[in-house]
């Protein structure tokens, strides 16, 4: 893989390009990757991925959810070089390798020293950096982070930050020397894990560490938060000063990637800074808490009064039973196109598995139209309009992204009088 810097913004941000070895297909940064779990979109088949999007993407997957497949995997022979996309029944497209699962909270506390613990379908692994490296030897993706050691969030102790940045170095060392002696990953590309907390002493040692490594292809930003909804609740505030700093350290031309669930004001807000990657497990964690992405991110949609002006709407809410119009003007989503809020929230309490299955449709489509605007922005150099617009919708006050776990349970009894509430 190759990194190229197209275009930098006047004011901030940059455009660049992802450059697959074999094919050299382009991919357009800033970047959504699309997250998998177990090699597949959540709830969407191949056939209706494709009728998403007809462009290919780069899927992010996660070790945490594809454990189980190494033993399949080693005995996989395809055509060609892409042997783990095409196992997964997506051909040629760019694979990016993780080890956590972005869309679910990884436990804390569960760290030793030699090893790394990986929550998978199977229960609690420990992984140590040799078996590590065996399983990305198997995998043989296009791209891959180093192992580390993430488990930091706000209010993370110090003692506990700098193990984390300690254990990652260790990791790291053996990680490097690897990929060097490897012929198997000899075209891979290896992203190096930035880690240290919200402590900026500590992330300035880990890029320290990281820039004596040859290897290093480009950088993954890990250990601000423990995943799923938990990227939520990451504000601006607390991460602009951190990751602002440490881009001022990095190599400028490598490509640099936070995981995880955070909210479009944050990614637009990092975008700003110079970050060139995301992935797609916000759009993932809006649907199975039935919540159908509608913020504005368009001057068209801003000028259009009748827009929803909320960032998402809630298919529990008893409002929309008779609410017989698309879950957002003009979107020309499959499930928008064919389907209303009426019939989404009549799914959502008939536990009808199509529910989740538009709203992962519809949510995808929202956040690759949502991309493709951030790139046309930093295009005509006007990033910080669309910041302003993200942050204030149609009002004067700040708008909150963070989602929240749906907690309302449905009751054969009460499907024809609305829904009990109950805590999870």
């Amino acid at each position: 893989m190759k990194f190229v810097v197209e275009h930098i913004s006047k004011n901030s941000g940059r455009l660049g390009y992802l450059i697959q070895n074999e094919s050299g297909k382009r991919y357009k940064t800033p970047l959504l990757l699309q997250v998998t779990k177990g090699g597949s979109i959540p709830y969407l088949s191949r056939d209706v991925f494709d009728r998403v999007t007809k462009d290919e993407q780069v899927l992010q997957l996660s070790l945490a959810t594809m454990d189980h497949m190494s033993e399949a995997l080693t005995e996989f022979k395809a055509d060609g070089v892409n042997e783990l996309s095409t196992y997964i029944g997506y051909k040629d497209y760019l694979t990016f390798l993780t080890i956590r699962d972005p869309c679910e909270k990884t436990p804390s506390r569960w760290n030793d020293k030699d090893v790394v613990p990986l929550f998978t379908r199977r229960g609690k692994i420990a992984i140590t950096a040799s078996k590590y490296m065996d399983l990305v030897e198997i995998f043989k993706p296009d791209i891959y982070q180093g192992l580390n050691d993430a488990d930091t969030s706000w209010d993370s102790a110090k003692k506990r930050v700098q193990k984390s940045v300690d254990r990652t170095e260790q990791f790291m060392n053996y990680c490097c020397e690897r990929q060097q002696q490897s012929s198997v990953l000899k075209g891979a590309s290896f992203f190096a894990p930035v880690v240290g907390g919200y402590s900026i002493h500590a992330r300035s040692q880990s890029i320290k560490h990281i820039n004596t490594k040859s290897q290093c292809n480009g950088y993954i930003f890990e250990g601000f938060h423990n995943y799923g909804l938990t990227a939520c609740e990451v504000r601006c505030d607390q991460l602009i000063p951190i990751v602002e700093h440490c881009i001022k350290e990095l190599d400028f031309e490598k490509p640099k990637m936070l995981p995880g669930a955070y909210t479009p004001l944050v990614m637009v807000e990092l975008i700003n800074l110079g970050v060139d990657m995301f992935d797609s497990s916000y759009a993932y964690c809006a649907a199975i808490n039935f919540k159908a992405l509608a913020f504005t991110y368009t001057k068209q949609q801003q000028d259009d009064e009748s827009g929803a002006g909320t960032p998402f709407i809630d298919l529990t809410d008893e409002c929309l039973r008779e609410e017989f119009v698309p879950l957002v003007k003009d979107c020309f989503c499959l499930a928008c196109q064919q389907h209303t809020k009426a019939y989404m929230h009549h799914l959502y309490k008939t536990k009808e598995l199509l529910g989740p299955i538009l709203l992962m449709i519809h949510n995808l489509h929202h956040m690759m139209g949502f991309f493709a605007t951030i790139r046309s922005t930093l295009l005509m150099n006007g990033l910080n309009d669309l910041i302003h617009l993200i942050k204030y919708q149609h009002g004067n006050k700040e708008v909150d992204y963070c989602i929240t776990a749906n907690t309302k349970v449905i009751k054969k009894e009460d499907l024809g009088n609305g829904f009990a509430k109950t805590k999870s």
